[in-house]
């Protein structure tokens, strides 16, 4: 009795399976997931290793020498600078757009160039001196004075000089060329003819690059005011800087700035430009990292004082063309480089760009 009892217990029911998506869900959820899978793998591997830039930077340009001057070499009516690549013993002459940094053209290569100086915005005046097969020609050094044209940077001609060219005046079409060793003679630009150029300026018994910086005090004309700088002869190089107006002083200022030094002595770099006066000179504790100051003609007030020891520790020229202010500088082993500073803030514009090999 109880075994049919027990037996005839109702059984509860099974519930059926639900009925499963169709086959064409199925098939996109599968493709969603090898989707997202293949997605977290690019991910991955695009955090480990980054494409690479299919397109190469362009080199920045370095020189050894600290000549610098501007012509027109891309009719834009905008001065261009003009300076050697390397140049420790062989180098060219480049042309860079004064508005991008970006190098226009390359002359041929020269041995132990020299001097350099652009006496028209059409002109260039290259020297370099001409060894034969490595060696100094008998009766001393054969140099050559090149004039390129400043669109191209082809050459128009070649002269031969008395000496070592070490400064280049231009004139009324011609130039004065001084030597090392004091002498200087003319050049006719339109062949380069050997005749006297009255209308170049009168060479000074020293001159040059070198010893253009060192000039103690430097003058610049801001307006209808002279800005002079400049650094006592002895004790530390402390900066001072003056302002005249018709020979009557307007201020004078002891700057937060120290001149840096070359070949012991020490070198001043005053430009105007912008309406502003601008110093460059080192800070006054370390007396290594570089800064640039902007001082306000009529006042003396700083405009801005900046830090820019991204210039390196070796500042060679400084010079004011067009809307920038256009500096020369780097490290003694790894060379120079050209920059364009804007005026107003300090601020880099660019830095100038190497042209390709040749």
């Amino acid at each position: 009795m109880v075994a049919g009892a027990a037996a005839a217990q109702p059984v509860a029911p099974v519930a059926a399976p639900a009925p499963g998506p169709p086959r064409a869900v199925k098939v996109l959820l599968a493709v969603a997931m090898v989707a997202v899978g293949v997605g977290f793998a690019v991910m991955f591997f695009a955090r480990v290793e980054p494409p690479r830039d299919p397109a190469p930077q362009a080199r920045h340009l370095s020189t050894q020498l600290d000549a610098l001057c501007f012509v027109d070499a891309n009719g834009d009516d905008a001065p261009d600078p003009v300076l050697w690549q390397d140049g420790k013993t062989r180098g060219r002459v480049v042309a860079v757009d004064g508005r991008s940094g970006q190098w226009l053209w390359a002359s041929q290569e020269l041995e132990k160039p020299d001097a350099l100086a652009c006496p028209d915005r059409s002109t260039v005046l290259a020297g370099g001196t001409v060894l034969a097969g490595g060696t100094v020609l008998a009766g001393g050094e054969n140099t050559t004075l090149h004039a390129l044209d400043a669109r191209t940077g082809k050459a128009r001609w070649a002269a031969s000089l008395p000496g070592v060219p070490d400064e280049v005046a231009g004139g009324e079409g011609c130039a004065t060329v001084v030597m090392k060793d004091g002498s200087a003679t003319g050049i006719q630009l339109d062949g380069g003819a050997v005749a006297d150029c009255p209308t170049a300026p009168q060479p000074s018994a020293i001159t040059g690059q070198f010893w253009e910086r060192k000039k103690n005090p430097q003058v610049v004309h801001v307006g209808d005011v002279e800005v002079v700088l400049t650094t006592p002869a002895e004790g530390p190089p402390r900066l001072i800087a003056e302002g005249r107006r018709g020979g009557a002083s307007l201020w004078k200022k002891e700057l937060p700035a120290r001149a840096p030094r070359s070949g012991g002595r020490p070198d001043l770099f005053l430009v105007a430009s912008g309406g502003a006066a601008i110093v460059l000179g080192v800070d006054v504790v370390g007396g290594t990292d570089l800064r640039i100051l902007a001082l306000d003609p009529a006042s003396g007030a700083s405009r801005y004082e900046r830090a820019a020891g991204y210039l390196g520790d070796r500042l060679v020229a400084a010079k004011a063309a067009g809307p920038y202010v256009y500096v020369v500088s780097g490290a003694a082993v790894s060379g120079a480089a050209l920059r364009a500073i804007d005026p107003a803030t300090g601020g880099t514009v660019w830095r100038a760009t190497a042209p390709l090999p040749p």
